[in-house]
């Protein structure tokens, strides 16, 4: 007779967050579930209301609801006791929860005598590799990210420059407002929602997560950022231009060029097998040898301050982050690769592509101008 489990893994997840839940039985909903996984076997736990759609939907061995496990009262509204009834029914003494789990709960738990086991690595490790349709969702993002910029390029390009050096766009000033307005609602029609676009111009672009505010100037660059996520299917997609409108200053043009070398070089090193170490090395190679070194000053850091790229999956942030770490790439890897440069005197200027990485090199998910 095979050996009882007496441990799996438990998921309390819902909304935005429900990126293993997601990934392991393709449900998702707005407010929190409880999921166990035994091996093969997963049980999910939903409220009255979800109860007809998951069993519909979800790719679980079963589906109940607190009811159902007998817990009345304030313990049918109490996610805590919901996580303890769906551990005793399976015949579990332990669980491996993620790094994130809440703390309340596992303080309940361990108080039941249930051991919680905190990764301190990925709870599904196996999400790393993507799967074939893993990578068509993201790909699908990727595209209407793709769709997205070239409107944002289009505006911008199509700008007039009035007599002050900002872009106007018929009598009013083209501002970043309005360049991530437009972006946004390109996204709804493809069913992709982002929160955090970036039109960030001239000084503002110095800081890599400055969204951006009021109008728009030429000759400076414009560092466009856009990072959707796909509402049916959960995948993000994330692409990054810059664009210089007017006649660029030469030290503006020069870091342009420095950065789309770098990306080129990056990308060329891309295969399976290779450290992510020599990704990023190879970015910071060619960005010193076009004459760009990074410091930091009083806490400020100008030249190239980030990795070269991050992984990405159902969140925007995965493994692997293509830095100085031992990591190596894998097949299956959906990276970015994006290099940059930030000085306050000029702004920023950061050029990112997202692709999958294959036994020999990489492929592309989707394709937008640079210029």
């Amino acid at each position: 007779m095979a050996k009882k489990l007496t441990s799996g893994i438990l998921l309390v997840e819902g909304g935005a967050q429900d990126v293993h839940l997601r990934y392991l039985t393709g449900f998702s909903a707005p407010d929190p579930v409880v999921a166990v996984v035994r091996g093969s076997r997963i049980s999910l736990m939903v409220s009255l209301l979800e109860f007809g759609r998951a069993q519909q939907t979800a790719r679980v061995s079963r589906v109940v609801t607190p009811q159902l496990l007998g817990l009345t009262g304030p313990a049918a509204g109490s996610l805590a006791a919901w996580a303890k009834a769906l551990i005793r029914d399976e015949g579990l003494r332990q669980v491996r929860v993620a790094a994130s789990f809440p703390v309340g709960i596992a303080d309940t738990l361990r108080r039941a005598h249930i051991g919680v086991d905190v990764a301190t690595g990925p709870l599904l490790p196996q999400r790393r590799r993507k799967r074939e349709d893993e990578v068509a969702a993201i790909a699908q993002t990727q595209r209407a990210a793709v769709k997205a910029m070239k409107l944002a390029m289009r505006i911008i390009k199509e700008a007039d420059v009035d007599a002050r050096g900002y872009l106007r766009q018929s009598r009013h000033r083209l501002t970043a407002e309005r360049v991530r307005s437009a972006i946004e609602q390109c996204l709804l029609t493809a069913d992709c929602s982002a929160t955090e676009t970036i039109v960030a111009g001239h000084t503002q672009g110095a800081d890599p997560h400055e969204r951006g505010h009021g109008p728009l100037p030429a000759g400076y660059p414009i560092v466009i950022d856009i990072f959707p996520r796909h509402k049916a299917t959960g995948y993000w997609g994330d692409i990054t231009r810059t664009v210089i409108p007017g006649t660029p200053l030469p030290e503006v043009r020069r870091m342009w060029r420095a950065v789309a070398a770098a990306q080129r070089a990056a990308l060329r090193t891309l295969r399976a097998g290779i450290s992510v170490k020599r990704v990023h090395t190879t970015a910071q190679s060619v960005l010193r040898a076009h004459g760009f070194e990074t410091t930091v000053k009083n806490g400020w850091g100008e030249g190239f301050i980030h990795s070269t790229g991050h992984g990405v999956g159902l969140e925007i942030h995965e493994v692997p982050s293509l830095n100085l770490s031992a990591n190596r790439l894998r097949s299956g890897d959906v990276v970015t690769v994006e290099p940059g440069l930030y000085y306050k005197a000029y702004g920023g200027v950061r050029i990112e592509d997202t692709v999958c990485v294959t036994p020999a090199g990489f492929q592309w998910l989707a394709r937008c101008p640079y210029r």
